[in-house]
């Protein structure tokens, strides 16, 4: 949504395209370090759950700042370290509780998911935002996707909880 909508949030705020497509750009720059950062910090801490969730409530807040304040860059450099923490957290998940023999498939329906969200979710901001009247719309709708994530990595752990309990009880 950053990408998508950001800069023409920016320019209906009266930014020039080229100003607002660079600041905004600074969000994917700093993301090339947050990203590796937030693996290595996932690895490391072994707190992944942590920090993606905090990953996840920050970037959404962070989204919700910039739509409605004035100075704008402070925030981007923000999202910019902010929004890749979750990632490497998020890509360890499947592998974690795949069986070696259904990893592969189990990785294809990941990324089928992930992708099909990544062209899914734009279009929906960009009705989102058409029916608002303002792009700011779809950065709100972001961020409200990005607090589901830690209610559906709630019902994941869940999930898995309740399928080791039953393969310990079957054997």
């Amino acid at each position: 949504m950053i990408f998508s909508f950001g800069p023409t949030m920016l320019v209906e705020r009266g930014w020039s395209s080229s100003s607002a497509g660079s600041t905004i750009s600074i969000v994917l720059w700093l993301a090339a370090f947050s990203v590796p950062f937030g693996g290595f910090l996932a690895d490391r801490t072994k707190r992944g759950d942590a920090i993606l969730v905090a990953g996840c409530v920050a970037f959404a807040l962070l989204m919700l700042f910039l739509s409605r304040s004035g100075p704008v860059l402070p925030f981007v450099i923000a999202l910019g370290l902010v929004c890749g923490l979750p990632a490497g957290a998020i890509m360890s998940l499947p592998p974690r509780v795949l069986e070696r023999k259904t990893r592969p498939i189990g990785m294809g329906l990941f990324y089928t998911v992930y992708y099909a969200g990544m062209l899914v979710g734009p279009a929906i901001g960009g009705r989102i935002s058409t029916s608002a009247g303002a792009a700011s719309a779809a950065l709100d709708f972001g961020a409200i996707v990005l607090l589901l994530c830690p209610v559906i990595l709630w019902l994941f752990r869940r999930i898995v909880a309740s399928q080791f309990r039953s393969a310990v009880s079957s054997t």
